[in-house]
């Protein structure tokens, strides 16, 4: 049988008696302490669960900004524009998807609420088309999004409550456990001084007894929780409990008796802490201590260290140990939960804002530091292509990409969608920086192989330097991205640096979003008109709607200038829909003259994403009462190249509504005969391009420019549509148009864009017989 540490006692006189007592009641202290300790550990354990509530309420915090946002964006407030609004919408689909990823998603509550939560996502999902056509004012569409938003905030609402009643309901089982475990503490040392008092009784009756006490007294240290050691004044141990001996990996306590903590595999620091205790005769506070055992294993255990007297004499030092290596890593997994992306496993932005923070202030000018901030290309048409799957794997390998290209010391961050940042110290001047992120561009560039497709995606790269383009947080972020903006004007898949005309350039623009908004609330924006005649007749045929901005200090702004920064803020929507009012309504308003004008309008790519084109054309003729064959939509080829299967879908709804649909620019862009087998075109506009060497004499430049417009001619007639051949600016052009059977025209020889009254007379004087412009 092992040899046990003995307490042993000499005589039966009560010196001895009073001696045990005092090392009892230390040894009750001490435990008690680490027991206490234990408790709170179990409170701060049950407290700390909370991942899924934080999500639902975040969830629900994140509805209520985008509601705000959805309020102050219609009233129209400044600064509340759609791109905001937008912002807001990501993050709060960004939220939903957490709360069924929960590390406690096997709950009760969430299991029964997943198709609840489903539900959510898809119901924010579907506005998304309304999101995008809202503009300030439009009661239909917020009335739309307002009552979809109403009743996921019910829904969302609901689920809160539900988890916050599930919560309190653990934490009401948690304190029910933690009382139960202060009662076992009590009965525990009920017990310890009931085992002392019979042991007392025994020694007054008879040191016969005293081994049968010492056993007791033994086996009820043997069953407490904690790890015990008692260590005489040279630091030797004299006794180690079984919650001891684990912790300290040995089968017995033979192994341990008359040797001190070092040589039993215990750090250099328990050691310490004997000898300060023997020095100074005062107890150590509790504190926490990382210990690595000799396999490798690390463990974190919550000490106190205490002196037992016998009189004036101290004759022990007892070390109690409890394990609280679980509790730490669980700690240690929330906070990594709360500080990183849950995909990419890199740091999120708060993590990244406090280690840009810490560095910033070391940067100096012979010890920069760079802040890269990098989108990911095309990355959204992947995802709508191929599905979130395919994305995710997108982000995964260029996350591993960008790794590979880093040093240790750089810092990789994702800060949202495909949007990361890196932090790169140390460096020695801009260049290292530029290099660095024309590496990047490189490998980014690469083609990816995953689930069987061969992606080509790329980046773009804006990067900012301290000290010298900022030295806050926020100063480094804004102008990187500055820059970063900066590379996806200039086409993509570039890095460029942060310049002061950088800044200059996007204050200015901003300044035309802001004024632009304006415009559109103040009624700068109207409609010129420039007429299309009849070839053959010289009749007037119709009219092509131009907009034009009457800006108050700038005076006549062009289209040119202002509609790149309309399609980029997506202000070109209620642009369009504005343009379309116009149009419809001035159709409406010759006819009730007694004047057929068809109107012709132009819509970009850009209006047929998620059916966007379609909806504006049929909110206008519902507004304006307009009759569709007095509307003609103009698309560009650019159109099928983005969305071929959406734009063929959305045209022969137009075509159904009774809009006429004319192929504008044909021939400039990416052209193909494929579109044109699927989808019938009424107009085939010719471009101004193919007009200008129309009429010279014959040259062996000017001679393909005609049998291209040749060509185009024959297709077009006989594919059923009509020919419009735009820029027509001389006779002798006219002439040729003429002689290869062109059905219309405009240019300014036939007339310049004009106001409505100036078209009104045009098309008074033919339908009078008199003062028309003959073409014939």
């Amino acid at each position: 049988m092992p040899r046990r540490g003995r307490l042993r006692f000499h005589g039966t006189g009560w010196r001895s008696a009073t001696l045990l007592l005092a090392a009892v009641v230390l040894l009750v202290i001490s435990v008690g302490a680490a027991l206490q300790r234990a408790r709170e550990q179990f409170r701060l354990e049950a407290g700390s669960q909370r991942v899924s509530i934080w999500f639902s309420t975040q969830a629900l915090v994140e509805l209520h900004r985008f509601g705000l946002a959805l309020q102050r964006h219609h009233r129209g407030e400044p600064g509340w524009d759609q791109d905001r609004l937008l912002e807001r919408y990501e993050i709060l689909l960004s939220r939903l998807p957490l709360l069924e990823g929960a590390e406690e998603a096997t709950t009760r509550t969430l299991q029964d609420s997943s198709d609840v939560v489903a539900g959510m996502q898809a119901a924010m999902e579907q506005i998304e088309p309304d999101i995008l056509l809202l503009r300030a004012g439009d009661a239909a569409t917020f009335a739309r999004i307002d009552a979809v938003v109403g009743e996921v905030d019910l829904l969302l609402t609901r689920l809160n409550l539900d988890l916050h009643t599930e919560r309190r309901r653990a934490v009401e089982v948690a304190r029910v456990n933690s009382r139960q475990l202060g009662v076992i503490f009590v009965a525990s040392l009920c017990g310890l001084l009931l085992s002392v008092l019979l042991l007392l009784l025994l020694i007054a009756r008879g040191g016969q007894r005293a081994a049968e006490a010492e056993r007791t007294l033994r086996v009820l240290v043997d069953a407490l929780p904690v790890g015990i050691a008692a260590f005489d004044p040279d630091g030797r141990i004299v006794l180690m409990n079984e919650a001891g001996l684990n912790l300290a990996r040995l089968e017995d306590e033979a192994a341990a008796l008359g040797r001190r903590a070092t040589e039993i595999g215990a750090s250099s620091r328990v050691e310490e802490d004997i000898e300060r205790v023997l020095a100074t005769g005062v107890a150590l506070p509790t504190q926490e201590q990382h210990v690595r055992r000799p396999n490798g294993e690390d463990l974190t255990l919550m000490v106190s260290t205490a002196p037992v007297f016998a009189g004036t004499d101290l004759v022990r030092v007892v070390r109690v140990a409890l394990d609280v290596t679980e509790q730490r890593s669980a700690d240690r997994r929330i906070r990594h939960l709360a500080e990183h992306d849950t995909l990419t496993d890199l740091p999120n932005r708060l993590l990244f804002g406090t280690r840009l923070q810490a560095l910033l202030g070391r940067a100096a000018p012979d010890r920069m530091l760079a802040v890269h901030c990098i989108d990911l290309d095309h990355f959204k048409e992947v995802n709508d292509s191929l599905g979130h799957p395919v994305g995710d794997q997108l982000l995964l390998a260029a996350t591993a990409r960008m790794r590979a290209a880093m040093r240790p010391e750089d810092m990789l961050a994702r800060l949202g969608g495909d949007e990361f940042a890196v932090i790169q110290p140390g460096l020695r001047n801009e260049a290292e920086a530029t290099v660095f992120a024309e590496r990047l561009i490189h490998v980014l560039a690469q083609p990816y192989r995953l689930q069987g497709y061969t992606l080509r995606s790329g980046a773009s790269i804006g990067t900012a330097v301290a000290p010298q383009h900022g030295t806050t947080v926020e100063m480094m972020l804004s102008r990187a991205d500055i820059a970063l903006y900066r590379a996806k004007a200039g086409g993509r898949g570039q890095a460029v640096m942060f310049t002061q005309e950088q800044e200059e350039v996007l204050r200015l623009r901003r300044q035309m979003e802001e004024d632009l908004r304006q415009a559109l609330d103040l009624g700068q924006l109207f409609l010129v008109f420039q007429p299309k005649f009849s070839i053959a007749t010289g009749r007037l045929k119709g009219c092509e709607a131009l907009l034009r901005w009457q800006h108050p200090q700038r005076g006549l702004v062009s289209p040119g200038t202002f509609i790149p920064v309309a399609e980029e803020t997506g202000l070109i929507h209620p642009i369009t829909q504005r343009v379309l009012d116009l149009a419809c309504r001035q159709a409406m308003a010759w006819r009730l003259q007694g004047l057929e004008v068809p109107v012709a309008v132009n819509l970009s790519a850009g209006h047929f994403g998620a059916d966007q084109g379609l909806r504006l054309v049929e909110t206008a003729l519902a507004e304006t009462g307009c009759d569709p064959a007095l509307l003609e939509v103009e698309v560009t080829e650019g159109l099928f190249l983005r969305c071929a299967e959406t734009a063929r879908r959305n045209l022969e709804a137009l075509r159904g509504l009774g809009v006429r649909i004319a192929l504008d620019d044909f021939g400039t862009g990416y052209s193909s005969l494929g579109y044109l087998q699927h989808l019938s075109f009424d107009v085939i506009k010719l471009d101004r391009s193919f007009i200008l060497g129309l009429g010279e004499p014959a040259t062996a430049d000017s001679v393909p420019g005609r049998r291209i417009a040749d060509a185009i001619m024959r297709l077009a007639h006989g594919l059923g549509a009509e020919v419009v051949a735009e820029g027509v600016e001389t006779e002798a052009q006219l002439n040729v148009l003429r002689q290869l059977g062109c059905d219309h025209a405009q240019g300014f020889l036939l007339g310049r864009p004009m106001p409505a009254e100036a078209l009104s007379e045009v098309a008074r004087g033919q339908a009078e017989g008199a003062g028309s412009r003959s073409v014939a």
